[in-house]
């Protein structure tokens, strides 16, 4: 009996989400599609003039982070939760934050020099944050923010299938990522894979034949849209279904 009830209040916790198989097929083709620009047109992912800062790699990071904020504020002024509200203000405060530096605030289009600090710690001459040295503002948040990824994206809508609807994350009904949100997070992973392979040396020659990096960051960006897409459909559906019931 209480099986069955998780598994009935795990079903309504995903009634209005994505098609999960709509998603992995997007994902994929998505994938495949750069992968066969990178081997055949790699001149096209580098961008104009070989900037890969205003390439469609880059750009399009860009365009979904933007895409997953304006979603993340519709959800906020949507919420009829408070907790769900401030949580969604404070996940479009990180996408935001993820945003301006990826563009590096602005200097990317606007082409205006570095100066001041940002010239003395800077390690790319640009006006962002996660370049600077230390790594506490880049290669150890995007570590914490992928392994988040990993927990909520892939490991708990596993366990919570395997047992029944109890997962890891299950109240607020909110917080986690459903299977919905699984796929780009799996093709990040894959994406990352040459690089991973290639710092641990074990083959002759390296298998990275383009900037793996930013295929990675594409698809975790694009994570961002899904949860977010996730979140205002079924969010959309609860107040739907309790409009008709009350």
């Amino acid at each position: 009996m209480f099986a069955n009830m998780s598994q009935s209040t795990a079903a309504r916790a995903n009634e209005g989400d994505l098609s999960t198989g709509k998603i992995w097929i997007i994902c994929i083709v998505t994938y495949v599609a750069i992968m066969l620009t990178a081997a055949f047109a790699p001149d096209f992912l580098q961008g104009p003039g070989r900037n890969w800062e205003l390439g469609p790699l880059e750009s399009g990071q860009n365009i979904l982070l933007l895409i997953a904020l304006v979603i993340m504020l519709q959800v906020a002024i949507r919420a009829d939760e408070k907790l769900l509200r401030w949580w969604m203000i404070f996940v479009a405060l990180g996408t935001f934050f993820l945003l301006g530096e990826e563009a590096s605030w602005g200097q990317h289009y606007f082409n205006w020099e570095t100066g001041g600090w940002f010239a003395q710690v800077n390690d790319q001459g640009e006006t962002n944050f996660h370049n600077t040295p230390d790594g506490w503002l880049d290669q150890k948040p995007r570590a914490i923010l992928q392994l988040g990824m990993i927990l909520g994206a892939i490991v708990h809508p596993l366990v919570k299938k395997f047992r029944g609807g109890r997962g890891i994350f299950d109240n607020p009904w909110w917080l986690a990522p459903t299977f919905a949100s699984m796929p780009p997070v799996i093709i990040s992973l894959i994406a990352g894979l040459p690089k991973a392979i290639d710092k641990l040396e074990i083959l002759p020659f390296e298998i990275q034949f383009t900037r793996v990096s930013e295929i990675e960051e594409l698809f975790m960006y694009a994570f961002f849209v899904v949860y977010a897409l996730s979140l205002r459909g079924r969010l959309a559906y609860r107040k739907a279904q309790a409009a008709v019931s009350s």
